[in-house]
């Protein structure tokens, strides 16, 4: 599980990141290997919410940022509010699927948060 690891940036976004992996990695688990479709949905769901609104307050966060950087974050939470929108169509009892689609889920959201969140947020700039 990716973490987030980018001690110069601000410290409310550190703040935030932080709390946001917490819970990805509390739901990981119920996500990948539960076979109950109730509990498979209800915590996609909730990834679904928190990530809207982690995304939402980012781009609030940048909305003076240059056109460039703020479309390049736009587009990419709209790509992964899109995974996770996929993930929330598999069936509960394919946890293969999951597994699979949710560990691309993590690298899509890292390779964002190395190339995206943490240059635009960071304190040198």
């Amino acid at each position: 599980m990716p973490n987030w690891d980018f001690e110069d940036c601000e410290p409310a976004i550190e703040a935030e990141h932080t709390r946001l992996y917490r819970m990805m990695n509390r739901l990981e688990p119920v996500i990948t290997d539960s076979h109950s479709e109730t509990t498979v949905a209800r915590a996609i769901h909730v990834l679904q919410v928190r990530m809207a609104d982690h995304f939402h307050v980012e781009e609030e966060l940048f909305v003076t940022a240059d056109w460039t950087s703020r479309q390049v974050m736009i587009r990419d939470h709209h790509e992964l509010l899109g995974m996770l929108a996929a993930l929330a169509a598999i069936p509960a009892e394919d946890g293969t699927a999951r597994r699979t689609l949710f560990t691309a889920f993590l690298q899509a959201l890292a390779r964002h948060d190395n190339d995206v969140d943490a240059p635009l947020f960071s304190r040198k700039h």
